[in-house]
């Protein structure tokens, strides 16, 4: 069975309260059973659509996808600054070399949408001491497979697997964006979208 495994991993109760919980905040969430044809990826989202595609994922990759991905929601709410616009552009081409700058112009970006979704876990309730870290090890396994990703165009749960099995759960975690949450009903467009594999 192919998917993202990991020896952590959460009861489908605690990926169902997250859910619950970004459905308050304006988000639509959508399971589907099988993902598009010659794709791989556990979410992706469109407009205030989150669509899983939990056929072969853990429940914790999916609660990471669902936060993440609110993260990136929440985003296109707010006026984007040339570094941002700059990140997303580059998430958005594939192969060449990134410079630098580029990967921390990513970085800010990724470790943005991150920590608006760490808020959104705060708002299920107290965030035990192994989903905080494990969550931050899955966005730093995430964040080097999408600069290796930009830069070879190697993909797939293969790919990413490798860079989770070998990312440390980090002595620094991902802090909660301290911003009010975001309610993205109050938003009639939100225009973008966003992948994770």
């Amino acid at each position: 069975m192919a998917g993202v495994h990991d020896p952590f991993e959460i009861s489908r109760a605690e990926l169902d309260s997250l859910i619950r919980v970004v459905k308050t905040f304006g988000a639509k969430v959508e399971e589907v059973g099988e993902e598009p044809e010659g794709a791989r990826f556990i979410g992706t989202f469109e407009g205030h659509m989150i669509r899983l595609f939990p056929k072969h994922d853990s429940n914790f990759a999916l609660y990471f996808t669902v936060a993440h991905l609110y993260g990136h929601m929440v985003q296109l709410t707010r006026p984007k600054s040339l570094e941002m616009q700059r990140a997303t552009d580059l998430v958005n081409q594939v192969g060449g070399t990134l410079s630098p700058r580029d990967v921390q112009a990513i970085y800010d970006h990724e470790v943005e949408a991150a920590k608006i979704g760490r808020a959104l876990m705060n708002q299920v309730g107290a965030v035990t001491p192994a989903i905080d870290g494990q969550y931050s090890r899955m966005f730093f396994a995430d964040f080097h497979y999408l600069i290796n990703f930009i830069e070879t165009k190697v993909a797939g749960v293969e790919a990413f697997e490798g860079y989770l099995r070998r990312e440390p759960i980090p002595w620094r975690l991902i802090e909660a964006d301290t911003r009010p949450m975001v309610n993205l009903a109050e938003f009639e467009v939100l225009a973008g979208g966003a992948i994770v594999v």
